[in-house]
């Protein structure tokens, strides 16, 4: 597990590079270059990221304040208490992440050596619960000293590379069970509609042996009891609340609308309507767009 995730642009990669070492010179396991295992999806193992590391670190500039892939992250950041942002040049943080103070290290020549590294460290160590270390020395003159390698494409344009960036349908439940009773964010009509899918089987099938081991009624032509009909129900009411919070958000509703899910019969017929509704391009007050640059 990584002590930090840090957040960067692809233009601000040599400077990420010299930053991770730095810190990791100082025992502090940063987690930076972001490439993709096989087998995975972007969005997964970035999200686990960042759900386990102890401090994200943001590194703002004018490439990255423009990215909403920058911003998303430093917005998990932020609702985690667990954000360090640092200034690279002289670009100010978006909107709503002014209020944390940040690093300033716009005029800091890469040199190890510097006042202006050993406070960010320092302010490293005292959130990750490190104990404070010697501040390393460089390999050369700043910034060029350490070579970067490059990420991965998917990394650097998630929305370049739909290979990366796609989930499939198991995915997708995957997703939707991990998050569980998170409504914050967006999910596109593919996450949602696999995922109501998935509860829908789950609840047929659960009717099915609800009907096989506790027989029909000859009266009413119905099961004697629906207990394991209700168990899935209580399982699954919550993640699929979240996931049709995290819906509507996508076409810019407020997640509130999803409680409607709950009202019997009619609730079931709402929730099936957002499966159908398209999303808002783009990003909005909610976060980046979830199809990036892939089509439903």
């Amino acid at each position: 597990m990584a002590d930090v995730f840090i957040a960067y642009a692809r233009e601000d990669t040599g400077k990420a590079a010299h930053i991770a070492q730095g810190l990791a010179a100082l025992g502090v396991d940063a987690f930076w270059d972001k490439e993709i295992p096989p087998g995975q999806t972007w969005a997964d193992y970035l999200e686990g990221k960042l759900a386990v590391c102890k401090a994200v670190i943001v590194l703002w500039s004018e490439h990255s304040t423009k990215s909403q892939w920058v911003r998303e992250e430093a917005r998990m950041g932020r609702e985690k208490s667990k954000l360090i942002p640092v200034l690279l040049d002289a670009a100010q943080p978006p909107f709503g992440f002014g209020e944390v103070q940040a690093a300033d290290l716009s005029r800091w020549s890469g040199d190890f050596a510097q006042p202006e590294w050993a406070r960010f460290a320092q302010a490293v160590q005292a959130t990750i619960g490190a104990a404070p270390g010697a501040s390393p020395q460089p390999a050369g003159a700043g910034w060029q000293a350490q070579p970067a390698p490059q990420p991965a494409a998917a990394w650097s344009n998630p929305g370049a590379s739909s290979a990366a960036a796609q989930l499939s349908p198991f995915g997708y439940i995957r997703k939707c069970l991990r998050l569980y009773a998170d409504g914050k964010g967006r999910a596109r009509r593919a996450e949602f509609g696999w995922f109501y899918l998935f509860a829908f089987c789950v609840g047929f099938v659960a009717a099915i042996l609800d009907t096989m081991l506790f027989g029909i009624d000859p009266y009413t032509g119905v099961a004697n009891t629906y207990v394991l009909t209700l168990i899935a129900g209580v399982a699954l009411i919550a993640p699929t609340i979240a996931a049709a919070s995290r819906r509507a958000h996508d076409f810019g509703q407020s997640g509130w609308l999803a409680a409607l899910g709950v009202i019997p019969y009619l609730g079931g017929l709402v929730l099936l309507a957002f499966v159908f509704i398209p999303g808002q391009p783009g990003p909005n007050q909610h976060g980046p767009d979830p199809k990036a640059a892939q089509s439903v």
